[in-house]
């Protein structure tokens, strides 16, 4: 059973499954350097709502301030916290940039109780989650430290036992949130609502929220076994209170021209290159349900508004998709004086974000961002997506999302907070490309992007750029060794990135055929986005891409829709191992990212697999099989290997 119990001195705790959780106190300040701490506060109120079982306790401050907490369990058992702000008579407003609502810690020991051993642990790992994926960013199980902090949730578990506790927001709507590891006690983690700092781009402190009340997000607690099932619940839970946007039209397969064109893009090129796909690629089954996708990015301005449409036109003759790709929150350009092309009289200094004296915000990753609220923004978007519509694309992908989750000023003055301003931008855009609105399936891709708020694009892109060597497939395992519950839940797709069989304009020599077979293998088992990115004037590009996207087996893993589970955690780098049920059989990716030779071992009780089975790789066709409870694998350099579960050595799976 779980169950809330106040304890005295501001501290209550939580049970579950016969042990004592974790302790926690809460606090909370205002704009005006008031403060109040449950365990120096006055307990007025400690009562239980019968039909809801809500535990309310009410708490006064010496400054005016009364804090109430609010501890609940959902339906489907994760313990729930979050607290309210007031003044002590309730009538005065009150306005604050954070609130605490869990300072939590190992729970006491009195009397012989139990508590998760997550806690004495000396190797547990705290997962740190980043904002967002730009700027290469990464997911990591690292030692607590003071100040550490992870963005919206976190994990406190054992990677050798998997036994974990979860805490996670579960608001995306007014504040940014984040779990922090206090100053003054090495295992004592805050959930903040209100953080802003360079973690998340920010120059400016969080925005004000204020009222009579202003409550904070709300943040569930999951204690278990297997951290990975952990991850998975939390994710069930938040798609159930927001379902990610549906496709259902299936995995998009098809070919984006950054990485292989860059700014060499021209249409030429892009035609040839969605030629290649219908002519050669699509009869070796690399499209899913007859269909491919031939997508621009940056640089496709240097084709003509008429060029466009035709390109669009001709491919929807052949059979194929059109893709096409915007920066709705980021400026790039140097002069913030240029007239905006689509509202003559109008310049682009007019709806870039200022901070509260006025002055620009700096830029991030290059760009400066936009100030989503304001209408010349929003006149300036629907001109662009409608032209996009006009011109008959089916695929978009908005990058540099982030910008426009910057803490600042905006236009409209009933936006205080950067989350709030973003939400505003995403729902704003959702409305434009509205399949009901636009009148056929219009896929979205977020590109760069925040992993919160979700349910805002059909896919998000899990990495920041991942190209085609050893270390590019070593970073988009890291996204997929933290990441992979996001896949099906918060978002339809994870999209592991455009995919380098050859080289990217980036490389500075040829992926080799181990990297590109690799590299191939991360996307398959993401979820999944399957976008070739190669310049097809090289010969070699067009036999390369021949030789890894015309697998059928393997396409057809990745037409699943399953992103497979990691085996292990693997602090700061990646799984090496990752399983999937597919259509009542079991699979197995298996990676290798380092140069020397070694041997990869997988114990089958570990990953969850049957002992003493035997496996079939469905790249090469080699048999592999489980001796002994272990799964061997002998490899030098990068590569990769996709096995299917066989029922005997003779079998043809």
């Amino acid at each position: 059973m779980t169950c809330w119990n106040y304890i005295g001195n501001g501290f209550w705790q939580l049970r579950a499954g016969g042990k004592k959780i974790l302790k926690a106190f809460a606090y909370g300040e205002s704009i005006d350097g008031r403060k109040i701490d449950t365990r120096t506060a006055n307990l007025t109120l400690d009562a239980r709502d019968m039909e809801t079982d809500q535990l309310i306790l009410r708490f006064a401050g010496d400054e005016g301030l009364s804090l109430v907490e609010r501890l609940s369990l959902s339906s489907d058992g994760m313990a729930l916290a979050e607290c309210e702000l007031r003044s002590t008579d309730g009538q005065e407003t009150v306005a604050t940039r954070l609130l605490v609502p869990l300072v939590f810690s190992a729970p006491d020991t009195e009397g012989g109780d139990v508590r998760p051993a997550v806690w004495t642990d000396m190797w547990k790992k705290m997962l740190a989650v980043p904002y967002d994926n730009t700027m290469w960013l990464r997911w990591e199980a690292v030692p607590l430290r003071a100040g550490r902090m992870s963005c919206e949730l976190t994990l406190l578990y054992s990677e050798e036992s998997r036994e974990g506790i979860l805490v996670g927001a579960l608001d995306f709507d007014r504040w940014k949130n984040g779990i922090v590891c206090s100053a003054t006690d090495a295992d004592t983690l805050e959930a903040r609502s209100g953080v802003a700092d360079g973690r998340t781009h920010d120059t400016q402190p969080h925005g004000i929220l204020a009222g009579k009340e202003v409550s904070s997000a709300r943040f569930g607690i999951l204690y278990g076994k297997d951290y990975r099932e952990l991850l998975e619940t939390y994710g069930n839970f938040l798609m159930a209170e927001r379902a990610p946007m549906q496709w259902e039209h299936g995995v998009p397969f098809g070919f984006n021209s950054w990485a292989g064109l860059a700014f060499r893009l021209d249409e030429e090129r892009y035609e040839s290159s969605g030629n290649f796909l219908r002519d050669e690629l699509m009869p070796r089954d690399y499209q899913n349900r007859g269909t491919t996708y031939v997508n621009l990015d940056a640089g496709w301005n240097v084709m003509s508004a008429e060029q466009l449409t035709a390109q669009a036109e001709r491919l929807h003759q052949a059979g194929q998709k059109a893709g096409i790709y915007e920066v709705p929150f980021a400026f790039f350009g140097q002069d913030v004086e240029t007239e905006i092309p689509e509202l003559p009289g109008h310049f682009y200094t007019e709806i870039l974000q200022r901070d509260n004296r006025g002055c620009f915000l700096p830029r991030v990753d290059g760009a400066l961002p936009y100030d989503v609220t304001h209408p010349l923004w929003k006149q300036m978007m629907e001109c662009r997506i409608d032209n996009f519509i006009k011109w008959g694309f089916d695929y978009i992908k908005l990058d540099f999302m982030s910008h426009g989750g910057m803490e600042g000023s905006h236009y409209d003055a009933a936006v205080t907070t950067g989350r709030a301003a973003i939400n505003q931008g995403y729902a704003f855009l959702s409305g434009l490309l509205n399949e009901e609105r636009i009148g056929r399936p219009f896929f979205v891709s977020l590109s760069i992007a925040p992993v919160f708020p979700y349910g805002f694009g059909h896919a998000r892109r899990i990495s920041c750029d991942a190209f085609g060597t050893a270390q590019d497939v070593e970073y988009e395992l890291n996204a997929q060794t933290y990441g992979w519950w996001l896949n099906g839940r918060l978002y339809q797709y994870n999209d592991p990135d455009h995919i380098v069989l050859l080289r990217s304009f980036g490389m500075e020599r040829d992926s080799t055929e181990g990297e590109a077979k690799a590299r191939y293998t991360t996307a398959v088992i993401g979820g999944t986005v399957m976008m070739l990115s190669d310049d097809y004037e090289n010969p070699n590009a067009r036999e390369r891409a021949k030789k890894f996207a015309g697998n059928r087996a393997i396409n057809r893993i990745a037409a699943s829709q399953v992103a497979f589970t990691p085996v292990e955690s693997a602090q700061s780098s990646a799984s090496a191992a990752y399983t999937a049920a597919i259509g009542g059989k079991r699979y197995i990716a298996l990676f290798h990212w380092n140069s020397k030779r070694e041997t990869v071992t997988l114990c089958a009780e570990r990953a969850g697999l049957r002992r003493q089975a035997v496996y079939t790789d469905l790249w090469s066709g080699k048999t592999y099989i489980d001796k002994n409870g272990k799964l061997r694998w002998d490899v030098a350099g990068c590569d990769a290997l996709l096995l299917m579960e066989c029922e005997q050595i003779s079998s043809n799976c």
